[in-house]
């Protein structure tokens, strides 16, 4: 039976061929060989690719939970969090932009059993925190709270299947752009009371 450690090292090694040669372009014979590995080695860890790549999905599934708890952990302002929560998940599933969208076309199932959920709950914590705004009369009048948290999920949605969505650039530009769309939401007196967070938020959040 393999170590924690080298099936961790399996994992790492096929997620990477996966996302850069293509799901169905990567055998578990490559894989081995990548590895410098006997099949059977391989085959005594995950039963097939199907398996492996579930096990993949998931580390990545942990990367982007991982970072967000992060987040939620070091600061208590919703608002705050949900600006920044945007730009890091525009940011944080880029290098494994071709896995993700493969997983999705070709091997359905086992995509949506990792990440339907984190859609729900990326949304839920866009609504939490746009209602938190709204009723401390943080945004301009007549803002649409659904429409605003909806627009911005296909917005990330849109980004993530974007033939160039795996460069960090365009991540880094797509995040930036959810980031203003958000503080235009804003009441001028918010925008200047969360600038002022801004700095210590960056440095707490390891940003700058």
């Amino acid at each position: 039976m393999a170590t924690d450690e080298s099936r961790k090292r399996i994992v790492e090694t096929a997620a990477q061929l996966f996302n850069s040669r293509g799901i169905r372009g990567v055998t578990m014979d490559d894989i081995a060989a990548s590895l410098r590995i006997s099949k059977r080695t391989l085959y005594e860890t995950f039963a097939n690719k199907e398996e492996l790549l579930a096990e993949c999905l998931q580390m990545v599934h942990d990367e982007i939970e991982d970072r967000h708890k992060e987040v939620y952990m070091k600061v208590e302002e919703p608002l705050l969090v949900a600006l920044y929560m945007v730009r890091i998940n525009a940011m944080s599933n880029h290098s494994y932009h071709h896995l993700i969208e493969e997983s999705k076309r070709y091997y359905p199932e086992i995509h949506d059993h990792f990440f339907n959920n984190y859609t729900c709950a990326f949304r839920d914590m866009l609504m939490k925190a746009m209602n938190y705004a709204k009723d401390n009369n943080y945004l301009r009048p007549n803002v649409d709270i659904e429409t605003t948290v909806d627009f911005i999920c296909r917005f990330v949605q849109a980004h993530r299947i974007s033939e160039t969505a795996d460069s960090g650039e365009y991540a880094e530009k797509m995040s930036e752009i959810s980031f203003t769309f958000l503080r235009g939401l804003m009441s001028t007196d918010t925008i200047i009371r969360y600038e002022k967070k801004e700095g210590d938020f960056k440095k707490i959040m390891n940003l700058e």
